[in-house]
């Protein structure tokens, strides 16, 4: 006899097949991902690099555009090296944050709340 719950699997398909389930899962990742991401701050750090090399002489406005374009894509291609390597040392760091290992610390600021980054409050001035 045949279960009943295998019958219903049997006459059922699943919604997705196994390369669409792949492929969804691949961009809820990317969009968690992208998430964690602030392309604000990357869009206004482009921009002040277009204005600043803007301003050397011989570099046109298309010029200068492209120059920032290309810096901020090295620096995003080093990321996941790097971020790899954060997540390695922080692994292995028995501090639980004490004075000496917090920097705003060491230089008397007040410690960062909870929910805020110290390294997206930081913008860069040209």
């Amino acid at each position: 006899m045949i279960s009943e719950t295998s019958e219903t699997s049997q006459t059922q398909p699943f919604p997705l097949e196994p390369g669409q389930t792949a492929i969804l899962l691949d961009q809820v990742v990317y969009e968690q991902v992208l998430a964690c991401v602030d392309l604000d701050a990357l869009y206004s750090l482009e921009q002040s690099i277009t204005l600043l090399a803007g301003d050397l002489d011989g570099i046109g406005p298309d010029r200068a555009a492209e120059l920032a374009k290309t810096m901020l894509d090295r620096a995003l291609l080093r990321l996941p090296d790097d971020m790899r390597r954060y997540l390695r040392a922080v692994s292995w760091m028995a501090c639980d944050g004490c004075e000496l290992c917090d920097p705003d610390a060491r230089q008397g600021r007040p410690p960062v709340s909870a929910g805020t980054s110290p390294r997206r409050a930081k913008q860069f001035r040209g």
